[in-house]
């Protein structure tokens, strides 16, 4: 990987992918720039393009990060590891992030939601209530 595919890899992932400015940008030819960044894509460098959403247009203004304490015996007892509670908790319709992460609490989740109520139901209801979660700790956005 060179400075041009350095280039192309920032580009993709702040969502901008027209070949032709990134060709200008990067004063290399379009068959150049289409060239790697199918090369990149085959590598599975780049695996997915996905849209940016506005979730305040979109009707869900509040965000906020929930910090996610488990038990790890119960996980264990469960025949159930972090991943997969991970993947259990993105298959929320309104988690949208997450990370196993050190320190303080073991995951990390970030969710939107229309208001203050949906949030509470969101946490109580869904993230609260999965197998292994037994303490959230809550930091919501402002703004």
């Amino acid at each position: 990987m060179d400075e041009i595919d350095g280039e192309l890899l920032a580009k993709a992932d702040s969502g901008t992918i027209r070949y032709t400015a990134l060709a200008k940008k990067l004063n290399a030819p379009l068959s150049t720039v289409h060239h790697r960044m199918r090369k990149l894509e085959k590598e599975g460098v780049i695996r997915y393009y996905k849209a940016e959403v506005d979730w305040k247009k979109a009707g869900l203004p509040f965000t906020a990060f929930v910090l996610i304490n488990i038990d790890v015996n119960m996980l264990k007892g469960m025949r159930k590891t972090q991943d997969k509670l991970l993947k259990e908790l993105l298959d929320l319709a309104y988690v949208k992030e997450g990370y196993i992460i050190t320190g303080e609490a073991d995951i990390l989740v970030k969710v939107i939601a229309r208001d203050t109520a949906h949030f509470k139901d969101i946490l109580l209801n869904y993230i609260d209530a999965t197998a292994g979660v037994v303490k959230t700790k809550t930091i919501v956005v402002l703004g």
